[in-house]
This record gives structure tokens, C-alpha cells and sequence, in this order.
């Protein structure tokens, strides 16, 4: 077999792979590549990244979404691409890999290159499939990031493992509940024993992850809104689409990139749109409504109008009132089994909603738009805007400006 895999890779097919990403260096300075042979001097490990990558982390990095994908090479190696989601809602790609396997020292290469690819900044949320080795290897290099696990892998393997329906319906819908963690544990035992699989070994070691999984310990990290690597699966395919599967790694490489190049392209048209157009005002409250339309992008601003729309359900339970600070509080209109508190404070127009929905999502809720109608604000206060959903974000953080590609790439492409 290992004679086989020899005859495949002759007349130096990584070598010509290594001298398009040296010729890619020479045009764009941003470009990072980085690879590692084993001891027969064999390719091993390719990592490679190009200056709108980098400079998307620089602003999008918050997020790191983990997927690794198989028949996409002539060698049937694994491919891991590493992306996050931009202010437009759309995936961004900040890094590739060709790996020879997926041991923990393979996966700990890939971090600590991206880390240096990346000038030093980490994530600080990490969402992977749940591959053991991959979920070691993000504990012992980013230690600080918060690590969730698919929901969609996860209700796959329970489909897989568990044959009772009502009890793959339950988890899913706990999963994915805004609840307290003391809730969270009565339901969990509720399901288990109602479903007969307390002694289940898989459900049992499913459990001892929750911290991974459940909405109930996970509220209040930042995911941007995503729940599953399913965004950047779908982007795969599509990737993959333009791949043949029967490449040489040279061949792979170069179409990889220009598969990249077709992907932004196909997305520059909504960037544009967002960017230069307003969209038609539909709510009473014109002002706010406005002021949302102004700041985020377009498909943040139809996210965040949702929520705008929801704070004419909420019924008011009082009020209270401390130095410069108020707090409010409010239980949805037919539901007042839940509520929600909202402080605010007046001096510097910062509100903190219990329900944690800017901290994770980084939008503000429902509860915080009725607080703004009560207060008479017609704009939405600078605190409760993330400046990552924002339009012209390249040029408002840290200076940065809009990334323009080089001719010489674009004609490359």
C-alpha cells in the first residue's frame, strides 16, 4: 500500500503544490503558508491562508467553527478548513489544512499555526463536530476558548444510538432551550427516566458533556448565533463542487483557491446590496426601526427587526429604581410563568437584559426595545450595538481598511 500511495505522488507533486503557495507569497505579503514533513521526508501537513482570510479573523475571529471533510483529494485525506461567520451572515474562510492524519498532536500543528498565522489572537468561542482528538487539542492549545459542540452532529449520533423516538425529539428541543440550569437538570432526569435510558452508557457520557451542548450552560458566550458546523458544511459542498476528487495535490491546491475566489465573488453582490441600500421601513416605531437600519447590515437588520417587532408582547411587572439605575420587569403576554429582568443604566445608556441575548448573539432583545420605548429613546444606544454586525466594519475597526484585492490575484483567479 505504501509503494501504491509512492507512485501517486511522483514527479514531485508537493513540490509543485509548495511552489504555487511560494508564488502566491510573492504577490501577496499577507499570504502565510506553513507545512511539515515526516521522517521520510514526505509531506505530511499543509496549512495555507491568504491576507483576506487574515484579515477577516482580524475582525470576525470571535468564532471558530472546526469542520473536516474526506473525498475532496486523490489521497482521501483529511481536509480541515477552519471558518467563522462575517457582519453579513455569510461564512468566511480563515485557514485550510491538508492533514496526513487526525491524531492530537496532528490537530495541536494546526492550532498553533494558525495562532502564529494569525499574529498571536485567539478565538475565544470554538465550535467543532466532536471528534475526541480535535477536542483535546482545542483544551490543551486554547484553553481560555469556549468549546461547543454541533447540535446537528449530536442529534445524528443520538439517532444512531438511541432508537426511541420521543426521547431524540426531547433532547433535541433541550438542547436548544433558553433555560436556567436548574431546570435543565429536572428535565434532563424527567426525559431520561420517562424514556428508560438512565443506564444507557451513551446517554450517560452524553450527559457528562452538557457543559458542550446544552443552551442552559452555554447563555451568555458569544456563538454568532450558530448552533451547528452545518453553515460551513454546506460551504464545503459547494467548495467541493469545483473540485475533482481525482487531483493531484498540486492540481487540488491551485483549484482550491480559485473555488475560494469563486465562493467570495458569488458573495460580493449581497455585500454590496447591504451595504449601499436601505431596506423599506415596516414598524410603528420608525425611529428605532431606522436607527437599526442605519447600523447593521441588511440581514442582521432583518434578525434584529424581529425582536423589535416582539416587545409589543411583553406585559410589564414593575419597576424599581436605585441611584442612576433603573430595572425592569417584564413576562411574555399569555406566559407569565417566565420573566425577564432589564437594568439600565441612564448615565452611561447601557442595558443588560437577563435573557442574555446580546451576549450571545450581540443583538439587542426584545426586552431591551420596550425598555428604549419606555425611555423614549429614538435611537438604539452605542452600548447595545455590536460593532461586528455593522456595515463598513473594515474601516471602523482599529483603522483597518476595506480589503482590496491585488490584480494580480484577481487575473490569477
Amino acid at each position: 500500500m505504501d509503494e501504491e500511495r509512492r507512485k501517486n505522488i511522483f514527479n514531485g507533486d508537493a513540490e509543485w503544490a509548495l511552489g504555487f503557495l511560494a508564488a502566491k507569497k510573492d504577490v501577496d505579503d499577507m499570504f502565510f503558508y506553513k507545512y511539515h514533513v515526516d521522517n521520510e521526508g514526505r509531506l505530511a501537513r499543509l496549512f495555507w491562508a491568504d491576507s483576506k482570510s487574515c484579515a477577516d479573523f482580524s475582525i470576525f475571529g470571535d468564532v471558530l467553527v472546526f469542520d473536516t471533510t474526506y473525498k475532496t483529494n486523490k489521497y482521501h485525506k483529511p481536509l480541515v478548513v477552519l471558518a467563522g461567520v462575517d457582519n453579513h451572515l455569510n461564512s468566511t474562510i480563515f485557514c485550510c489544512a491538508l492533514l496526513s492524519d487526525e491524531r492530537i498532536e496532528t490537530y495541536e500543528w494546526v492550532l498553533n499555526t494558525f495562532v502564529e498565522a494569525m499574529k498571536g489572537r485567539k478565538p475565544v468561542a470554538v465550535m467543532t463536530d466532536g471528534d475526541s482528538a480535535m477536542r483535546r487539542a482545542i483544551k490543551n492549545l486554547l484553553p481560555d476558548a469556549c468549546h461547543r459542540l454541533c447540535s446537528w452532529h449530536l442529534h445524528r449520533n443520538a439517532r444512531s444510538n438511541i432508537r426511541c423516538e420521543e426521547f431524540n425529539n426531547r433532547l433535541y428541543n433541550l438542547m436548544a432551550r433558553k433555560c436556567s440550569t436548574l431546570e435543565f437538570e429536572n428535565r434532563w432526569v424527567r426525559l431520561v427516566n420517562e424514556c428508560g435510558v438512565v443506564e444507557n452508557e451513551w446517554v450517560k457520557k452524553l450527559y457528562r458533556r452538557k457543559r458542550l451542548w446544552a443552551e442552559a450552560y452555554l447563555r451568555g458566550h458569544f456563538f454568532a448565533g450558530m448552533r451547528s458546523t452545518q453553515r460551513c458544511e454546506k460551504m464545503n459542498a459547494l467548495l467541493n463542487e469545483y473540485l475533482n476528487e481525482k487531483m493531484r495535490l498540486y492540481e487540488f491546491v491551485r483549484s482550491f483557491d480559485l473555488a475560494i475566489a469563486w465562493l467570495r465573488h458569488t458573495e460580493s453582490k449581497a455585500v454590496h446590496k447591504s451595504e449601499n441600500t436601505k431596506p423599506v421601513l415596516t414598524t410603528i416605531l420608525s425611529e428605532l426601526e431606522g436607527s437599526a437600519a442605519e447600523m447593521f447590515t441588511r440581514n442582521v437588520f432583518f434578525m434584529v427587526r424581529k425582536h423589535l417587532n416582539r416587545q409589543g408582547l411583553l406585559i410589564s411587572e414593575g419597576w424599581s429604581e436605585e441611584g442612576g439605575s433603573r430595572t425592569y420587569y417584564y413576562s411574555k403576554y399569555g406566559g407569565h410563568e417566565i420573566s425577564w429582568r432589564v437594568d439600565y443604566d441612564r448615565s452611561m445608556e447601557k442595558l443588560i437584559c437577563s435573557c442574555m441575548k446580546f451576549e450571545s448573539k450581540g443583538i439587542p432583545c426584545a426586552h431591551m426595545f420596550r425598555v428604549m420605548v419606555v425611555e423614549g429613546m429614538n435611537r438604539i444606544p452605542e452600548a447595545c450595538i455590536s460593532k461586528r454586525w455593522t456595515k463598513g466594519v473594515y474601516c471602523t475597526n482599529n483603522g483597518m481598511k476595506a480589503f482590496v484585492a491585488d490584480e494580480q490575484l484577481t487575473q490569477m483567479a
